[in-house]
C-alpha cells in the first residue's frame, strides 16, 4: 500500500501568514509549521483531529524530532506542513507512528533545503495491514503516547509553578514575611544592580586537548551535545581553541543568543563550547538558581533582541549585560527559593527521564508488532 492510497490531503487549505500579518492580532488559536506550533492568531482554518507532516526543513534529514505530528481542535497552519486525515481505509496514530519511525529518505529532493513534495509524500510504502490491525497497534502505541503527552504537560506545569514563584517573590516582592517597607521602590537590604556588575567571563581554553564533550545551545535554552543538533560533525578534530564552560557558567552564541541561544549548564560538569561562544560565570552575590530563573523569564529575551547590535546579522556583546537590570535579594532569601525549586526540579527531570524510557519502548513495539513478532494482545500500556 501507498500512503496516498490511505489519506486525505487538505494541503488546499493551507494559508501562510507572515510575521507581520501576526503582529497585533489576539494569541488564541496555534499557528502550525513544519516542526510544531511557531505563533498563535486570531482564527482558525481547521477544527478536529489531523495529522501534518513536515514538508520541507532540515528535520526531514536529520529526524532530530518527529516530522509527524497529529493535532486537535481549531488551529491554523502554513504551508510547510502537509495537512491530511485517514480515510476508511487506515488508523491517522498508526500512520503517525509508522512515518516517524521509517527511513523515507529517497523520497526527499533538495540538498540545501530538503523538501518533501506531495507527490513523494504520496508514494511513500506502508505496511499491507488491514484496517483492524492498524487500529489494534495504534491502540496498543497510543498507551505509551498518551503517557508522555501526560507527562510533558507535568513537566511545563512544574516549571511554570517554578517561574510563577520566581516571579512573585522577585518581581512583586511577594516573598515568604516581607517586611513591608519599600525603599526606592524595592525592599530594604535588596540591591539594584545590572547583571554585567553580577558576572565576569571565563575564557578557559582547551589547551590539553581534553575529550571534553562538544556542545551547542540551541534556540530553546538549552545546552545539547553538538552530534545530535547537526547531521554531521561540525567541530574540528583538534579542540585546543574550544572554550570550556563548567557546571552553572552561562554560555552563548552572540549571533544567535536573540533567538534564544543562551543556556545555564546544568545537565554536564564540563564541556566544550565553539570559540565563537561567550562563557561567564557567576559572582558570589547570586547563585545559579536564581539567575537560571532570572535567565527564564520574558524580559530576558527582549533585552537580549533589543540590545544585539547589527543589520544583516545580529550580535550581542557581553558588555550590553550593562543594561539589563538586576534586583539582588539576600542570599538567604536566594537559598530558600532554591529549596523549594530543586525538589521541583526533581521531579521535572525524573518525568523526562520516564518519557525517554517509554518513547524507546514505543519506537522498539511498533516493528514487532508490525511483523507479527509480538501480537497485538501485548503490551498493552
Amino acid at each position: 500500500m501507498l500512503l496516498g492510497d490511505l489519506i486525505i490531503n487538505y494541503d488546499y487549505m493551507r494559508v501562510p501568514l507572515s510575521s507581520k500579518q501576526r503582529e497585533n492580532i489576539d494569541k488564541v488559536y496555534p499557528y502550525y509549521g513544519a516542526q510544531g506550533i511557531i505563533d498563535y492568531v486570531d482564527r482558525y482554518l481547521f477544527d478536529g483531529e489531523y495529522m501534518l507532516i513536515a514538508e520541507d526543513g532540515e528535520n526531514l534529514r536529520s529526524r532530530k524530532l518527529p516530522i509527524a505530528t497529529i493535532v486537535s481542535g481549531k488551529f491554523w497552519v502554513n504551508n510547510h506542513a502537509h495537512i491530511v486525515t485517514a480515510n476508511e481505509h487506515s488508523n491517522l496514530r498508526f500512520l503517525c507512528y509508522w512515518l516517524n519511525s521509517t527511513d523515507i529518505s529517497e523520497y526527499i529532493t533538495g540538498s540545501a533545503q530538503p523538501k518533501l513534495n506531495q507527490a513523494n509524500l504520496n508514494k511513500i510504502p506502508i505496511p499491507d495491514l488491514s484496517k483492524k490491525e492498524q487500529d489494534d497497534i495504534g491502540a496498543i502505541l497510543s498507551g505509551y503516547e498518551d503517557k508522555i503527552e501526560s507527562n510533558k504537560k507535568q513537566v511545563s506545569m512544574l516549571a511554570d509553578t517554578i517561574n510563577s514563584i520566581y516571579y512573585n517573590w522577585f518581581y512583586d516582592f511577594n516573598y515568604p514575611n516581607p517586611t513591608g517597607e519599600l525603599q526606592n521602590g524595592i525592599p530594604m537590604n535588596w540591591e539594584r544592580s545590572n547583571v554585567f556588575e553580577r558576572v565576569f567571563e571565563v575564557k578557559e581554553k582547551n589547551k590539553n586537548n581534553n575529550d571534553y564533550p562538544v556542545l551547542s545551545v540551541i534556540k530553546e535554552g538549552e545546552f545539547k551535545l553538538s552530534d545530535d543538533v547537526f547531521t554531521k560533525q561540525v567541530y574540528s578534530k583538534s579542540t585546543v581553541n574550544y572554550k570550556i564552560v563548567r557546571r552553572n557558567q552561562v554560555a552563548y552564541n552572540p549571533a544567535r543568543a536573540n533567538i534564544g541561544s543562551i543556556a545555564m549548564l546544568t545537565d554536564f560538569d564540563v564541556g566544550l563550547v565553539s570559540p565563537i561562544y561567550v562563557v561567564f560565570e557567576l559572582k558570589e552575590t547570586i547563585t545559579p538558581t536564581f539567575f537560571y530563573y532570572y535567565m527564564k523569564q520574558p524580559m530576558f529575551l527582549e533585552n537580549i533582541k533589543h540590545h544585539a547590535i547589527g543589520t544583516t546579522r545580529q550580535n550581542f556583546p557581553f558588555e550590553a549585560f550593562k543594561m539589563f537590570d538586576i534586583i539582588v535579594p539576600p542570599m538567604e532569601l536566594q537559598l530558600r527559593f532554591e529549596e523549594i525549586a530543586k525538589p521541583i526540579e526533581q521531579k521535572i527531570a525524573k518525568l523526562k527521564e520516564e518519557n525517554a524510557v517509554l518513547a524507546e519502548i514505543r519506537d522498539t513495539l511498533l516493528p514487532k508488532l508490525i511483523s507479527g513478532e509480538l501480537p497485538v494482545e501485548v503490551g498493552e500500556a
